[in-house]
């Protein structure tokens, strides 16, 4: 695929969120499908044309499309198993408000086959966070008014940051207390494994040794954070850890003055970092 066929998908596929975050969805779903035709193998293609389709059948089938060409695609496997979750309640169509109104009503039947035209808004309506910013568009999930600046677009639908933090896998919701446990794990445990690495280290057998014991201390260390945590993840740990490791480190050096000790832990961060993402 040539530069500017990629770099075409890749401006369908914003216009098609832009028109999403609009509420023009029959825009948005010819922007995205037609990123789909030029690349069928462009996962964000798939993912934002299951967002602004309203049969749940075309959704499961773009959402299963994404997890072939993304296995570990969590955000489209948590919205796969939602659309499943109400294609076995009895659905067809992704709910609405004004739907939900109508079928608690008695003025429609929960197994609607079409979609409803879209009607306006009669009340004006401000975001929760930001009460200055006028709105249409609602959280799918807690039903409040959010800002398109704020509304976070997911195969479902539209959804606030809160209710998108709620989604996320249970391994990447992390607590302070969680934070601050795996930072002082990471602390004593950085420098009970310094303590060697710079009592033996030296000269270019010690450089090799740097080089190839780096990475699997930091990893021992990354699991030793992982039993504490139950396997926690995400930037708050990787900043808590990395900043722990460095201390703990440091403070081996001060006592130790041994110079490779900075490569040490300029390998067994990098490394810790990278597997807590």
């Amino acid at each position: 695929m040539t530069e500017s066929l990629i770099a075409e998908v890749q401006q369908l596929v914003q216009d098609g969120r832009a028109a999403a975050l609009a509420g023009d969805t029959f825009a948005a779903r010819n922007s995205f499908r037609r990123a789909t035709d030029l690349d069928p193998a462009y996962a964000e293609a798939w993912l934002g044309l299951s967002g602004v389709v309203p049969v749940l059948a075309e959704k499961r089938e773009y959402l299963q499309r994404v997890l072939e060409l993304e296995p570990g695609n969590a955000e489209a496997a948590a919205s796969l198993r939602y659309v499943e979750k109400m294609q076995d309640e009895g659905l067809r169509i992704a709910p609405s408000k004004r739907r939900e109104e109508r079928i608690a009503s008695g003025d429609a039947s929960p197994l609607l086959s079409a979609p409803e035209p879209i009607m306006a808004v009669p009340e004006i309506e401000y975001c929760y966070r930001h009460p200055d910013r006028e709105t249409g568009l609602h959280c799918i999930q807690c039903n409040r008014p959010i800002c398109g600046p704020c509304a976070q677009t997911t195969p479902v639908g539209q959804l606030c940051p809160e209710c998108r933090r709620g989604r996320r896998p249970s391994n990447y919701q992390v607590s302070g207390g969680q934070v601050l446990i795996g930072a002082l794990v990471a602390l004593i445990a950085s420098a009970l494994v310094a303590i060697p690495v710079a009592l033996f280290a030296g000269g270019l057998f010690g450089l090799i040794i740097i080089f190839m014991a780096g990475p699997a201390i930091a990893e021992f260390v990354v699991r030793v954070v992982d039993r504490v945590t139950r396997l926690k993840r995400g930037r708050p740990m990787q900043i808590a850890v990395g900043v722990a490791m460095v201390v703990g480190t440091l403070m081996v050096l001060l006592v130790i003055r041994n110079p490779f000790l900075l490569l040490y832990l300029v390998l067994a961060v990098g490394t810790a970092v990278t597997r807590l993402r």
